[in-house]
């Protein structure tokens, strides 16, 4: 930790970058997933960038985009047989007749959730340009099996204020928060000049006091994943866990107590 970052928390203390309501959602949901799904997926080991389980190889054909849902399905615990996969292009999200009309996200790679009525398999579509950035198809993926868990099993209802949020807190409750917070928020040198990408519905912060909610209740105050995080996600981690330590004041059980 830098000597300014020392010097702040002397004068300020610990820091929750949350507002209250914010940091009660992520402790409430936080519960309920526990609720819905017991401690085993929070007590895995966290999915890492160097996880085994994860290819080491990537040609960026259609083949290998199946083989890294195949992959994340077995971590994130879905039944593959139960999926159907497509790719499509950006353009289709533009077309009237198309199946995936309307389905725009800002950036990085969309994907698409659906469960066609009387029909026991769900569709998973990713759009094809995904296949360029791996790192960030695979926080897609597990997004949209995230979807699975709680749109097919109905926990919860897609008009559900908190939907898309709560699908990336369960990709963190699963062990899949590092590549998914990761993937979130993104920035890197273009030849015009900086360019930011943003993936996910969860901010810095929020993706930031989950994964330090993660780890307390994991009883991991110093947990050595934090490693493989982007450095501006890594800082909000840093502040929570401090947090957290210093004050207690939380929900979330240490270690599951």
């Amino acid at each position: 930790m830098s000597i300014f970052r020392q010097l702040a928390r002397k004068i300020h203390g610990p820091r929750c970058h949350l507002e209250p309501d914010e940091k009660a959602w992520v402790e409430r949901r936080m519960l309920w997933l526990r609720e819905q799904f017991g401690s085993g997926p929070i007590r895995r080991v966290p999915l890492e960038p160097t996880s085994q389980l994860l290819p080491k190889r990537w040609d960026g054909s259609y083949e290998a985009g199946a083989d890294l849902l195949a992959r994340l399905c077995e971590f994130m615990l879905v039944d593959p047989k139960r999926l159907h996969l497509e790719f499509y292009s950006r353009s289709e999200t533009h077309e009237g007749d198309s199946a995936y009309a309307g389905e725009r996200h800002s950036s990085g790679p969309a994907g698409l959730y659906h469960h066609p009525e009387d029909s026991k398999i769900l569709v998973i579509g990713l759009e094809e340009s995904g296949l360029l950035r791996p790192a960030s198809l695979a926080a897609t993926i597990c997004h949209e099996l995230g979807h699975v868990h709680l749109l097919s099993e109905k926990r919860i209802k897609r008009d559900e204020e908190d939907c898309e949020p709560l699908t990336d807190l369960l990709t963190v409750y699963f062990g899949a928060g590092i590549l998914t917070a990761n993937a979130a928020f993104q920035s890197g040198q273009w030849q015009r000049g900086w360019y930011v990408r943003r993936q996910g519905y969860l901010s810095e912060a929020l993706f930031g006091f989950s994964l330090a909610c993660f780890s307390w209740y994991r009883g991991d105050a110093e947990a050595a994943w934090v490693k493989h995080l982007r450095e501006n996600i890594a800082y909000y981690v840093d502040d929570s866990m401090h947090f957290l330590s210093t004050t207690r004041d939380t929900t979330i059980p240490f270690d599951g107590a």
